[in-house]
């Protein structure tokens, strides 16, 4: 049975409007309150329309404060990097503050970007908005099934990636439920098998962040229902 966070949706188009203004919504609120709106993107397929329908929407932009959940370690503008393709879509061309875009510097290693995307994150209290994605594996951000992570530390590596690369940075599970609220995202019909799974309550990287609290926004073709 779903919980009542859960959002389910007609198709990937209507869910990626809601959640884009739920997104402007949650940014709207938290600079009203304290000037200033800090997200956490995620990569992945599932948020790029998104990400599309935020590049044309009106925001007070200079407020936000922009972290990647996780990167790849690979060479600056490679096209498999999460940041490439959110740049390309949105934020080259965006009204964010280029010094309010922090990107994880896996150019320089796993060892020096973690260290120093540790130094960057650690300086923020708590997050007022995460947004997740899920594998096929139920993994979330570089978090994967069966792996065990240093949850001390705020940031973390993966050094044997079931998925090409094998080496990543990624904000910890306990640094990523330092947030206000936790979006979820999933749609694509291969992530069908997992979605049971996680229903069922099977311990899933995916079910271990929840923030302060949570929202799921999946689509109906997922739901054995």
């Amino acid at each position: 049975m779903l919980g009542d966070n859960w959002i389910v949706f007609k198709d990937a188009n209507e869910l990626s409007q809601k959640l884009a203004n739920d997104i402007l919504s949650a940014a709207e609120f938290s600079i009203k309150s304290k000037n200033s709106f800090k997200i956490v993107l995620a990569g992945g397929s599932s948020v790029l329309q998104t990400y599309e329908i935020l590049s044309d929407s009106e925001s007070d932009w200079g407020r936000w404060h922009v972290y990647f959940g996780d990167e790849r370690c690979l060479p600056v503008k490679n096209k498999d990097r999460n940041d490439s393709i959110i740049n390309t879509i949105w934020l080259n061309d965006c009204a964010i503050p280029k010094q309010n875009i922090n990107y994880i510097p896996v150019e320089l290693g796993v060892n020096v970007a973690a260290t120093s995307y540790g130094q960057i994150v650690d300086t923020v209290g708590e997050f007022d908005l995460v947004i997740l994605g899920v594998g096929e594996d139920g993994h979330t951000a570089s978090l994967f099934p069966g792996h065990i992570y240093d949850d001390t530390k705020s940031v973390i590596i993966e050094e044997n990636s079931p998925k090409y690369p094998k080496n990543r940075v990624s904000i910890s599970y306990s640094k990523l439920n330092r947030s206000k609220k936790v979006f979820k995202v999933v749609s694509g019909s291969s992530k069908k098998p997992i979605v049971q799974q996680w229903l069922r309550g099977v311990d899933l990287p995916i079910n271990k962040v929840c923030g302060y609290s949570e929202r799921v926004y999946i689509c109906r073709e997922l739901l054995a229902i």
